[in-house]
């Protein structure tokens, strides 16, 4: 049961989740006026495919944008591209695709712990840190590739991007819900949820507490590497190609997803659902422009003016509300 001091705080996730809903609801109206053919069952599965993988990272934007301190991670692109181009170097080189696959994930990991350390024993911003290593992790993926695409995936391994199971994507039913899931009960059932929003609330607090804020934040940051890897080993197999380009306009689009379905900049707060929600109505976004054959630039210019939009509409919450000096419980965040 919610105590006098978490309601206002459920009701206040509540009016967020509806009028994403809103929003999704007058975005798939847009897109079926600039093309009916939105409505097609291969249309709608089109969407689910370039939501998963934006959306996986997105997910990590929201772990590290939760825990705090001015956490972003302006790298997920540049550790997507780099991820699927290590598999697609592994595989050529002779190794097994599973096995590729399987170190292409901790290949994430270690990409995402660089970022933390970066960030949490170096002590330079996140936004510093992750710039840089945007440009250092892009800059690996076109030197190991020459800057040109591979392809040395046998056919098997088109399953996890291309497959279906009833007409429903697998990437989605197999990986990015399955995903949703347990990072939904992460953050609201387990210890690390609880630290990571104490955190991000309260740094200083959770200290006094006796958690360490410098761990829980690099795990985010690893979390985040993962999710990134998954994200570029999925692409690689919904194309069969590995790009050192792949990932170009992905920070952008995970950062405004992670904004727009809640998470607050200044830390603390933010959920999975949301971010769902945020998934599919920059997904049907892009996919609606792409299918009316409207200007990537001006798709690239409306995700921007989203982002704009969801910042401004939290400065504005933190006007009208004082935050509470107590933490949000992770159901609340």
């Amino acid at each position: 049961m919610a105590t006098a001091s978490t309601e206002p705080r459920q009701r206040t996730r509540w009016l967020r989740h509806g009028f994403l809903l809103l929003i999704l609801g007058l975005t798939l109206a847009l897109g079926i006026l600039l093309n009916p053919q939105l409505l097609t069952g291969g249309a709608l599965a089109a969407v689910a495919v370039n939501g998963v993988e934006v959306g996986l990272m997105a997910l990590g934007e929201l772990l590290v944008i939760v825990g705090g301190d001015g956490g972003i991670d302006l790298s997920v692109g540049s550790m997507f591209a780099l991820s699927e181009v290590i598999l697609g170097v592994l595989v050529a080189r002779g190794l097994n695709v599973w096995l590729a696959t399987a170190a292409t994930l901790l290949a994430g990991i270690l990409l995402g712990a660089v970022n933390g350390l970066g960030v949490t024993r170096l002590g330079i911003p996140a936004i510093i840190t992750t710039l840089g290593t945007m440009y250092a992790y892009s800059g690996a993926a076109l030197l190991l590739t020459h800057g040109v695409d591979i392809s040395p995936f046998p056919a098997s391994f088109g399953v996890l991007g291309q497959g279906t199971v009833a007409g429903i994507p697998v990437q989605l039913l197999f990986i990015y819900l399955p995903t949703v899931v347990v990072l939904g009960y992460g953050l609201t059932r387990t210890t690390f949820g609880w630290e990571l929003y104490f955190v991000g609330t309260n740094a200083r607090a959770a200290a006094l507490a006796g958690l360490n804020p410098r761990r829980t934040r690099w795990w985010s940051y690893v979390l985040t590497g993962f999710l990134s890897a998954l994200a570029g080993i999925i692409d690689a197999s919904r194309l069969v190609t590995a790009r050192p380009d792949a990932g170009a306009h992905a920070n952008l689009a995970a950062i405004t997803i992670a904004v727009l379905g809640g998470a607050d900049l200044a830390g603390g707060r933010g959920d999975v659902s949301g971010t769902v929600l945020a998934t599919a109505i920059i997904t049907v976004l892009s996919y609606s422009f792409s299918l009316a054959n409207v200007n990537s630039v001006l798709e690239t210019g409306a995700v921007g003016v989203v982002l704009l939009v969801a910042i401004a509409g939290q400065r504005l919450r933190r006007r009208r509300h004082v935050r509470s000096p107590a933490p949000p419980t992770p159901a609340e965040g």
